[in-house]
C-alpha cells in the first residue's frame, strides 16, 4: 500500500510506501510523487519501523542504525553518523479481559522543543535505554508526550464519540485526537475518515508536518490486543 500527505488544495507533500517484505510492519518515507520512492535515495526522509505485535513504532530518519555500525568506532563519530529518531508512538487497549474492550490507548513521544526555540535531538548507540521508546515508557521529561483523548460512550448510536468539528465524517478505529499532558483540552492533532480511502489530518505546533504523518501512519497497521 502507498499513502499520499497532500494539502486540501491537492498540493503534493509527501507520500509513504509500505513493506511488504517484513514480518512487522515497515514504511518507507519520501518526498517522491512516483511508484519508486523507495530506490530514490535523494527523495527518502526515513523509515518506520514496528514490533511484532504492531503496538509500536519507532520512526528514524536515514541516518545509520547502531547495529550498522562497527563496535571499534569512535562514540563520538558513531554518534554524527547514526539515525535520529523522529517520533515514537504505542498503543494498547484500555479494558483487558477474555478480548479487549473499549477504544484504544495511545502515546506518543516526540523530541523536546526547548524554550528558545530549539529542537533537541534524539540520536543514540544505546535506542533500548535512551531511545524515544525508552524515554516514553520511563516517562522521560526530556520528550515531548501526547495521549488520545479518549472518547465518550453514546448510547443513541451505541458507539463511542469525539468532537471533531465537522472534520470527520465517517467513524473509524482509526479516528484520534492528541492532547499534551501540559494542555489536555487543546487538540494538538487530529486524524479521521472522510471516505473510504481518504482520511483529514489537523496539527499544530510542536508537531511537524512528518511527525504528523508518522503518527497517522501508525494508526493504519493491525495490533493484536488492541483490535
Amino acid at each position: 500500500p502507498r499513502y499520499i500527505l497532500e494539502t486540501e488544495e491537492g498540493t503534493f507533500l509527501m507520500s509513504a510506501k509500505k513493506e511488504t517484505n517484513n514480518h512487522s510492519a515497515q514504511y518507507v518515507l519520501s518526498l517522491s510523487e512516483g511508484e519508486d520512492s523507495a530506490k530514490n535515495s535523494d527523495m527518502l526522509l526515513g523509515t518506520i519501523r514496528s514490533n511484532f505485535l504492531g503496538l509500536e513504532f519507532v520512526a528514524y530518519d536515514t541516518g545509520l542504525s547502531p547495529q550498522r555500525l562497527s563496535c571499534s568506532m569512535p562514540e563520538v563519530h558513531a554518534l554524527q553518523l547514526v539515525r535520529h529518531e523522529i517520533a515514537a508512538v504505542q498503543y494498547r487497549s484500555k479494558l483487558w479481559g477474555s478480548k479487549p474492550r473499549g477504544p484504544r490507548k495511545m502515546e506518543v513521544a516526540i523530541p523536546k522543543i526547548l524554550a528558545n526555540g530549539e529542537v533537541t535531538v534524539c540520536r543514540t548507540l544505546r535506542p533500548e535505554s535512551e531511545g524515544l521508546m525508552a524515554q516514553l515508557k520511563n516517562e522521560s521529561p526530556s520528550v515531548s508526550v501526547f495521549r488520545n483523548k479518549q472518547p465518550k460512550w453514546n448510547e443513541l448510536i451505541g458507539a463511542f464519540v469525539l468532537n471533531f468539528n465537522k472534520r470527520v465524517t465517517q467513524a473509524s478505529v482509526k479516528n484520534f485526537q492528541l492532547t499534551s499532558d501540559e494542555d489536555i483540552d487543546t487538540v494538538t492533532l487530529q486524524f479521521g475518515r472522510i471516505e473510504k480511502d481518504a482520511f483529514n489530518m489537523d496539527f499544530r505546533h510542536p508537531f511537524s508536518p512528518l511527525q504528523a504523518f508518522i503518527i497517522c501512519l501508525s494508526a493504519f497497521d493491525n495490533k493484536l490486543c488492541c483490535e
